[in-house]
């Protein structure tokens, strides 16, 4: 990413404050805003001071149990040694307390945060519905601070602030009753409780909604309702807005030296009614859920299809940027490791990619740590490597519905291990489980399943993409 430059006047601190906020909001965006953090950070706590900082903090508490067992011992001297070192490193830790507490949020960050405003994901945010305008008024307004003080990124904060302004979420009406008589997020569960406290007209008015909820879109779909199957003759209507890019002769140079290879997913306007069936709040329950055997599948689909779709209807998915995952199925060009699966035990060459990402091996890589070397590497690379804009492209583990459609032609998933995808299974207490899938024992290409986010296991394999931003965007 771009150095630092001249920043204008305002407190480098202040910044990198409005920076974290805004990424914890803006999600899919949230590691180029922490880009720019850690590189305002560096001026002011380098990464190596900050590590220095956390130290003194583990070795201060520490010392009373070394200072008590000195006392036991009536060690004096070595109780006055210590005394005198803990009052140091206190004064040394209160007199940075803020600056590290702010700096663990750019430094430290292990966590995934879930986009406030992707539909479906308010019981799972801790965000209420109530209160989403403002807290996409207060992003709004930070970014409009960043862009006035950080002046080498004007034009990004400026295209983030219009974005979320124009971002509608919907009358005040539909707000009140997403809360419901309850006060809940579920609107199902607000409508049971309308009806038991006899309040007919907040019901009716829940019932409008979760009617219109349940209807899917034209511009999404003219495939099947939930009680039937296609129609004869009958087509989805075409998505708009395909992720093509003409990528340049120096891109593809870069992606060749790191093992990329240009794909290009066609359109398939003719599987995009299943997005109708994906997670939705209303059916959480198993009394409402519609049973997967009913969902019709594509023509020449194989059974084993109908297990990756009841797990994208049981659970909601999103990606690594914290958004809901359901596939556009849009065309699209896009970077991706294309090497063939390796057979078991055989030994990867090594990869530039690896290498730069300061990854070990292939294997028995943990997704934290993975996402780790993504968010510590990943943009560098795209702008240095592959003279792409990280804040238009991002490096990720290959997404579930990339490796489903490329993955016959390259011949994926015929092999007794799964591979990591791009982003999180939400369960239903909101812990996240990594995305991977596509072992041949448990359905090939079609296998998808959430593991432990620190499963090192070698019967996990890591394989990378560069795509467009715009394509992990919910809203």
């Amino acid at each position: 990413m771009a150095a630092a430059g001249a920043t204008g006047g305002a407190d480098p601190m202040k910044r990198v404050s409005a920076l974290v906020e805004a990424g914890s909001v803006d999600t899919v965006y949230r590691d180029v805003y922490l880009d720019r953090a850690r590189a305002l950070l560096t001026g002011v706590l380098p990464l190596e001071d900050f590590r220095s900082g956390q130290q003194r903090e583990v070795d201060l508490a520490a010392l009373p149990l070394a200072i008590a067992r000195a006392v036991e011992k009536a060690d004096w001297a070595q109780v006055k040694d210590l005394s005198e070192r803990s009052q140091a490193l206190r004064e040394a830790v209160e007199g940075q307390r803020g600056l590290i507490e702010t700096a663990r949020g750019v430094y430290a960050v292990t966590d995934v945060k879930l986009d406030p405003f992707s539909p479906g994901l308010t019981q799972f945010t801790g965000v209420p519905a109530s209160t989403l305008p403002g807290v996409r008024d207060r992003a709004v307004e930070r970014l409009a601070g960043l862009e006035e003080s950080d002046r080498p990124w004007q034009a990004f904060y400026a295209q983030r602030r219009d974005a979320l302004r124009t971002l509608t979420l919907g009358t005040a009406e539909q707000r009140t009753a997403a809360s419901g008589a309850a006060a809940a997020d579920n609107l199902r569960e607000a409508a049971v409780q309308a009806l038991k406290s006899g309040d007919m007209g907040g019901l009716a008015k829940l019932a409008a909604t979760l009617m219109a909820s349940a209807t899917p879109r034209a511009s999404e779909t003219k495939g099947p309702t939930r009680a039937s199957g296609p129609a004869s003759g009958s087509a989805p209507e075409t998505p708009t807005g395909d992720f093509l890019v003409p990528f340049s002769g120096e891109t593809l140079a870069g992606a060749k030296r790191l093992g990329l290879a240009a794909r290009r997913l066609e359109s398939r306007v003719d599987i995009a009614y299943l997005r109708q069936y994906a997670w939705n709040p209303m059916f959480a329950d198993e009394s409402g859920r519609i049973a997967v055997k009913d969902v019709p599948l594509p023509a020449g689909a194989p059974e084993a299809s109908r297990q990756r779709l009841e797990i994208s209807m049981i659970h909601p998915l999103v990606n690594s940027g914290g958004a809901r995952h359901v596939p556009k199925f849009l065309a699209e060009d896009l970077l991706v490791e294309d090497f063939p699966d390796p057979t078991q035990g055989e030994v990867l060459p090594a990869s530039d990619l690896l290498s730069a990402l300061r990854l070990p091996a292939r294997r028995g890589l943990p997704r934290t740590a993975i996402e780790q070397a993504l968010l510590a590497h990943g943009n560098r690379l795209v702008q240095d490597e592959l003279y792409l804009d990280p804040r238009a492209f991002r490096l990720v583990c290959i997404p579930p519905d990339v490796h489903l459609r490329l993955g016959e032609a390259e011949g994926w998933g015929q092999q007794d291990y799964w591979t990591h995808f791009d982003g999180y299974l939400v369960m239903a207490d909101g812990r996240l489980r990594a995305l991977a899938g596509g072992d041949a024992r448990f359905g090939g290409l079609y296998d998808l399943l959430g593991i432990s986010r620190d499963y090192d296991s070698e019967q996990v394999m890591a394989r990378f993409a560069v795509v467009r931003r715009e394509r992990m965007v919910a809203w």
